[in-house]
């Protein structure tokens, strides 16, 4: 794991806890690697942690602030992106979970061992959150404009010149 930040939840009580998670600089540069990155500049992960005994559940909320560093996927120029998300997850201890079917419609996962990493869910959520295909501003227009499709194009046929050559035989 590059970034890991393990809680159990058989120790937490009814009372919501607080985590605040700052990944190191080389968990930074690892997790980079990992989602295709250039950099992570800044990763803040706030956490909401709340035990929900009756389920055998954990609902797990917080906040991800980050600024990462990514290649536009026309140019390939550097594109700095802020990113501001919340999420919400119910995890479920898999020995208490029968089938999927009790669950609520919402997002949940599975813990077993008494563990829950909140640092593996916030780096995966920084992904999820990432642009899939970054593009820079004005650049990427001028570099694919040569190979958009006109209307132009529509009425020039690439084959109309062997169709000719095929009515002359």
């Amino acid at each position: 794991m590059e970034f890991s930040f393990l809680i159990h939840p058989s120790e937490l009580e009814a009372i919501e806890k607080k985590f605040v998670l700052n990944p190191e600089s080389s968990e930074k540069i690892a997790l980079a690697k990992r989602f295709g990155f250039e950099e992570i500049k800044i990763f803040t992960i706030n956490v909401f942690v709340k035990a929900i005994k009756s389920k055998h559940a954990v609902r797990v909320s917080g906040k991800i602030n980050a600024k990462i560093v990514q290649n536009c996927v026309v140019s390939m120029v550097p594109i700095e992106s802020i990113i501001d998300e919340t999420f919400e997850v119910d995890f479920y201890d898999i020995s208490h979970v029968v089938t999927e079917t009790f669950l609520d419609d919402g997002l949940f996962e599975v813990y077993e061992n008494d563990i829950i990493d909140l640092g593996e869910l916030g780096a995966q959520e920084l992904a999820l959150a990432a642009n899939p295909y970054p593009r820079a501003e004005g650049l990427a227009d001028e570099v694919i404009g040569p190979y958009l499709i006109t209307k132009e194009d529509k009425k020039n046929k690439p084959f109309a010149a062997l169709a000719g050559i095929k009515q002359k035989k």
